[in-house]
C-alpha cells in the first residue's frame, strides 16, 4: 500500500470544508466559558507583612511553624472565635482554604480570599490579631523568665557580697598570728574570699550581658504592611478563561473536523 503524503494545504482544505464543526465548537465553549465565569462570585484578596518579635536575638516562633499551626484545628477555632464563625468542621476546612501565609524575606506575608472586599479584610484582620495575640503571650511568658533570672541573680549577688564581707571580717579578726592553727585558718577564709569574689564577678558580667540582651535583642511582633480592601476583585479571570476556551475549542474543533474527514474519506465495510 502506497504511503499517502500529507501536507498543510490538505489540513486548510480540510478545515474549510469542516468550518462548521469547528466553528459551532468554537462557539459553544467559549460562550459557555464567558457565562460560566460570569456567574461565578468573585473573589477578593488581602494581604498583609508581619515581621516575627525576637527575645534575645532569638526568633519568638520560626515562620514554618507559624504557617504550620495555622493549618490545625486550634488555631482555625480561634480565628472563628474572633471572626464568631460556628467552629463546625465545614467551617474550619472552608476557613483554612481562605488563608495562605508564606515566608517572604525574613517576614511573614498573609493573604486571605473572600467573596467581598469587606469578608476578606475582615478576614486577614482575625488572622492578624490571633497571631499577634499568641506572640504577645510567648514573649510576655519569655520576658518574665529573663526578668526573674536578673531578679535572682541579683539577689545572688547579694548573699555574695554578705558573703565576701564575712570572710572580710573573720581575717581582720585573726589578724597577724603566730599560731599555725589560726594562720592555716586565715589562708582558708582568704581563699574563700578569693573565691567569692571570683565567683561574684561572673555573676557581674553573666546578668551585664542578659541586660543588653533584653535592651537590645528584644523586640516584639509587629505589623509591617497593614491589610487593605481590596479595590478590585482577583477573580474570576474572565478573558483569560474565554481565551484558554477559545483555543482549546479549535484544537478539539479541528480533531473532531478531521475525524469526521477521515471516516468519510474511508471505503466502507461491507
Amino acid at each position: 500500500m502506497e504511503e499517502k503524503e500529507v501536507d498543510l494545504r490538505d489540513y486548510i482544505n480540510m478545515a474549510k470544508k469542516r468550518w462548521k464543526i469547528i466553528l459551532i465548537i468554537f462557539l459553544v465553549s467559549t460562550i459557555t466559558s464567558g457565562v460560566v465565569s460570569f456567574l461565578l462570585p468573585k473573589t477578593y484578596e488581602v494581604s498583609a507583612l508581619i515581621r516575627i518579635g525576637r527575645m534575645r536575638n532569638k526568633l519568638l516562633e520560626e515562620p514554618s511553624t507559624v504557617i504550620e499551626i495555622f493549618n490545625t484545628r486550634p488555631m482555625l477555632e480561634k480565628v472563628a472565635e474572633e471572626l464568631n464563625i460556628p467552629p463546625i468542621q465545614e467551617k474550619l476546612q472552608e476557613l483554612a482554604s481562605k488563608i495562605k501565609i508564606k515566608e517572604k524575606a525574613e517576614l511573614l506575608e498573609i493573604k486571605v480570599k473572600g467573596e467581598t472586599p469587606e469578608e476578606a479584610l475582615k478576614l486577614a484582620n482575625g488572622v492578624i490579631t490571633v497571631l499577634l495575640n499568641r506572640h504577645e503571650q510567648i514573649f510576655e511568658r519569655a520576658k518574665m523568665i529573663l526578668e526573674e533570672y536578673l531578679a535572682s541573680g541579683k539577689e545572688r549577688l547579694v548573699e555574695m557580697e554578705k558573703e565576701i564581707e564575712m570572710f572580710q571580717r573573720k581575717i581582720d579578726q585573726l589578724g597577724a598570728t603566730d599560731s599555725d592553727a589560726k594562720a592555716m585558718l586565715a589562708r582558708g577564709y582568704m581563699d574563700a574570699l578569693e573565691k567569692s569574689r571570683v565567683r561574684y564577678e561572673q555573676v557581674q558580667v553573666e546578668l551585664r550581658e542578659k541586660k543588653m540582651e533584653e535592651s537590645y535583642g528584644t523586640v516584639s511582633t509587629e505589623l509591617v504592611i497593614p491589610p487593605r480592601t481590596p479595590e478590585k476583585p482577583i477573580g474570576p479571570k474572565k478573558k483569560q478563561n474565554i481565551l484558554i476556551a477559545g483555543i482549546l475549542s479549535l484544537f478539539i474543533g479541528f480533531v473532531c473536523a478531521a475525524i469526521v474527514e477521515y471516516f468519510e474519506k474511508s471505503p466502507t465495510i461491507s
